[in-house]
């Protein structure tokens, strides 16, 4: 359970200074005008008409009930806007990135989200309130729906201040709160499309990136995704499949002369006597190739990368999802199959009712080494709530209550009750004083963000997340993926032709096919072991 009290908050936009941005007024070549007007005014009686509702009748009852509560959202949606948008820090000046990181903080507590969707809510309504007030007014009068206003957002993010008076000033005058809404649709594309025919607001070159993605599902995948400018992307991927196609072909004589295989990831080319596709290849030589730094010294892992394997599963008697570092899900037998690859395994023991370490002496400053791992394992994202960061690297060990340097016997123990896992923006916050946390008797820790007081919230400790449907559904989709698989590799050997000859087409009324499920059936039925 988690209880959150929102304290009162002042505005603390700064003043622009001069230069800041350029005024929003039109520029010298603004965006062409169309007019933008409904045959007929939405009404609840002309509304009955389109639907051919009778009126008086329920249904007419419960259409005008939704009109009034699509505008009323619309008003509700403004108001909230209006109070998010004193929270704004300007991102211009350096010197306010604390001011902006407590009042994100602030809001994602308060709102139960992420910090990073709390920054584009904030960021969203001071656009909307301060630079696009004409269509923020028909949003609070219920004639735009929040559904258009959002879509709008979304649109003008990258536009320049100048871009978005001029978009704002457009659309207003548009009919909202009669046009249909594919109408709507059409004219906000081809109005922000006349902007794009405009040099973009960052060169190519600003915009190299590597971003690592999630799969979006719990399957054990991930993305890793590249940007750039074109010709340098292009000329990455030409390289990366002339080496793949190079690799291939090295391959291919290595299986007929009988040696060593180039880039062989798992074993396959030796074991189906077969090259590797292009796209593997493209994959294996990423993965594989040492990276090239130009001479500047990478300091080696701070860390060891945990597969945290629950023991049942790890012996086979259930398939409880492992979790890599912490935080990505993995199916059974994909961390059965990765520990059996490893040469050394590390046992993490804790007590079955607290899962704590015995206490170090309290004039010890600096976590032990088991002590790290087990916060690391206890907190696999920053402490502070709403924060995503993982901590594997850029996270800082934290004492709850300060260490008393001067009288260790005085101050907060190094004890895993007074330890937590902060990535270090947030370490930083808490140095200042603009976060406290305060560990309670229960495990769980209060939280108070600002100074002077934004919010307080109260998180329970972190748990285990996983439960038998969760584990099964897992396991299931594991087990398809390595079906098809299996099928693929006797497709392509010949193996099934083999059976068929042999044995002839299965017949359903004399062999019924087995129930996958029987046999986990008792396991399932019993009382979770955990």
């Amino acid at each position: 359970m988690t209880t959150t009290d929102l304290g009162p908050v002042a505005s603390s936009t700064r003043a622009r200074r001069p230069g800041d941005r350029r005024p929003a007024s039109r520029a010298a070549t603004a965006p062409p005008r169309a007019r933008v007007r409904a045959r007929a005014p939405l009404t609840e009686d002309s509304l009955l008409r389109r639907g051919a509702v009778e009126p008086g009748g329920a249904d007419a009852r419960t259409i005008a009930r939704l009109l009034e509560e699509e505008r009323e959202d619309s008003r509700r949606h403004a108001r909230r806007l209006r109070d998010l948008a004193p929270f704004w820090i300007d991102h211009e000046d350096p010197d306010l990135d604390d001011d902006r990181e407590e009042r994100s903080l602030a809001v994602a507590i308060a709102t139960r989200t992420t910090t990073a969707i709390a920054s584009y809510r904030i960021n969203d309504a001071h656009t909307a309130v301060t630079e696009m007030p004409a269509t923020f007014e028909r949003l609070a009068d219920g004639d735009m729906p929040v559904e258009w206003h959002t879509r709008m957002m979304k649109a003008v993010r990258d536009l320049t201040p100048v871009q978005r008076s001029q978009v704002d000033e457009i659309v207003a005058s548009w009919d909202l709160a009669s046009i249909p809404a594919d109408r709507f649709r059409d004219e906000l594309r081809q109005l922000r499309s006349w902007f794009d025919r405009e040099p973009a607001t960052k060169r190519p070159e600003e915009m190299r990136d590597v971003t690592l993605e999630n799969s979006g599902h719990d399957d054990g995948t991930a993305c890793l995704r590249i940007t750039g400018p074109i010709p340098e992307i292009l000329d990455l991927a030409r390289r990366l499949d002339l080496s793949a196609k190079a690799v291939q072909a090295q391959q291919r004589r290595a299986l007929e002369q009988d040696g060593p295989i180039p880039f062989d990831l798992d074993g396959d080319v030796a074991r189906d006597a077969r090259a590797m596709t292009l796209a593997a290849l493209r994959y294996a030589i990423l993965l594989r190739t040492q990276l090239d730094t130009g001479g500047v010294e990478v300091p080696a892992p701070r860390h060891r990368v945990n597969v945290v394997i629950p023991v049942l599963t790890l012996m086979g008697l259930a398939d409880t999802p492992a979790l890599y570092d912490g935080i990505h899900p993995l199916p059974a037998q994909m961390a059965r199959d990765l520990a059996a690859a490893e040469p050394v395994w590390y046992r993490v023991f804790a007590d079955p009712l607290k899962g704590r370490y015995l206490p170090v002496p309290p004039d010890r400053y600096r976590p032990s080494a088991a002590q790290v791992e087990h916060l690391r394992l206890q907190d696999p994202r920053c402490a502070v709530p709403g924060c995503m960061h993982p901590t594997t690297d850029d996270a800082e060990n934290d004492h709850i209550e300060e260490f008393d340097h001067a009288d260790p016997t005085r101050g907060g123990p190094t004890d895993l009750n007074n330890l937590h896992r902060l990535h270090w923006k947030h370490h930083d916050l808490k140095t200042a004083g603009r976060i406290d946390p305060v560990r309670e008797p229960d495990g769980s820790t209060t939280w108070t963000v600002g100074s002077p007081v934004l919010i307080t919230t109260r998180v329970a400790p972190r748990g285990d997340l996983a439960a038998p449907h969760h584990a099964r559904a897992l396991m299931e989709s594991w087990e398809e993926y390595c079906w098809h698989r299996d099928l693929d590799q006797m497709q392509a050997n010949g193996e099934i032709d083999r059976i068929l000859q042999e044995w002839g087409p299965a017949d359903p009324l004399h062999d019924p096919p087995p129930d996958p499920d029987e046999e986990n059936r008792e396991y399932w039925e019993q009382d979770p072991p955990f």
